[in-house]
């Protein structure tokens, strides 16, 4: 889901792809003349394409296998920003990149352009300025506050994505999103699901992966200006930069994404009356339900 290499994937391979999918769905047998490590690609390059619940084609921009191509420019610009108007260009073209994925990897519910369009304008309106904010107060805060480092850009980091996130997918709170029995059958939409869905995304996307690449470059950047070159700066610098980024988010991503499964179990107790007391088909209660969490 997350490698790069699926963003070359042809019509006719993703084509291929869908259709030995289906004719395994259909007759329960693997097709003739194909092999167990041909199916599990095939359905890799179905899952980095194609959304699990609308069926639609995920937008490439802003699909997982394109997330540290498309984040890594914003980021190495955050982190080499000198003036404010330099700072808040960058963290626009973050939270924007940001939007982006979050609608792509929705959990599946039905957004319009005016929601999308308000969620944008909340969204990254609302994370500029914590992130902005947050820089600032580094800067010209009192001493406790630089004495936090890192702490203080993370925790801003961390409260605009979460914004971002919430903003970009409140319509999934609005309008629930859809859940299924353990037998597969849809049983409604339910807007408890959609706020787990957000939260466990929340605290994958925006928690855990902003870990490795807020604080492993400064390291690695500090290592390198000990080799002459780097030291001196400009560009060779910033290619070094650029690329300390790209690979700890190269490593982040997965690591964090995998930390709750996409397609997760909750419980029947934590969704709507409802959805309470019911049976599956061979009358037995249903305990728990499958909703796609998003990414």
């Amino acid at each position: 889901m997350t490698d790069m290499r699926s963003l070359l994937t042809t019509e006719a391979q993703l084509q291929q792809a869908v259709a030995l999918l289906d004719e395994f769905k259909s007759t329960g047998q693997l097709p003739s003349c194909v092999s167990d490590e041909e199916m599990w690609k095939a359905r890799q390059t179905k899952e980095a394409i194609i959304h699990p619940v609308t069926g639609e084609r995920m937008f490439m921009p802003g699909r997982m296998s394109a997330f540290v191509p498309a984040n890594t420019i914003p980021t190495a610009g955050m982190l080499m920003a000198t003036t404010p108007s330099q700072m808040l260009f960058w963290h626009w073209m973050n939270q924007t990149v940001n939007v982006m994925c979050n609608y792509t990897n929705r959990s599946g519910a039905t957004v319009n352009t005016s929601q999308l369009a308000q969620a944008y304008a909340l969204a990254v309106g609302t994370s500029c300025t914590i992130a902005v904010g947050a820089s600032e107060l580094v800067k010209r805060g009192p001493p406790i506050i630089k004495r936090l480092g890192i702490a203080v850009p993370y925790a801003a980091v961390v409260a605009a994505g979460a914004g971002n996130v919430a903003f970009t997918r409140w319509p999934e709170v609005d309008n629930g999103v859809p859940i299924q029995a353990p037998d597969g059958r849809t049983l409604g939409l339910s807007k408890a699901a959609a706020t787990e869905s957000i939260k466990f995304t929340v605290l994958s996307r925006n928690c855990a992966l902003p870990i490795i690449p807020m604080l492993l470059p400064p390291i690695i950047m500090a290592g390198l200006r000990r080799v002459p070159i780097i030291a001196a700066g400009g560009a060779v610098a910033a290619a070094a930069e650029v690329l300390s980024v790209s690979a700890c988010l190269g490593v982040g991503l997965p690591l964090a994404i995998a930390i709750f499964p996409q397609e997760m179990q909750i419980s029947t107790s934590k969704l709507e009356p409802e959805f309470h007391g019911l049976k599956d088909l061979n009358g037995k209660p249903i305990d728990f339900v499958r909703c796609n969490k998003g990414l």
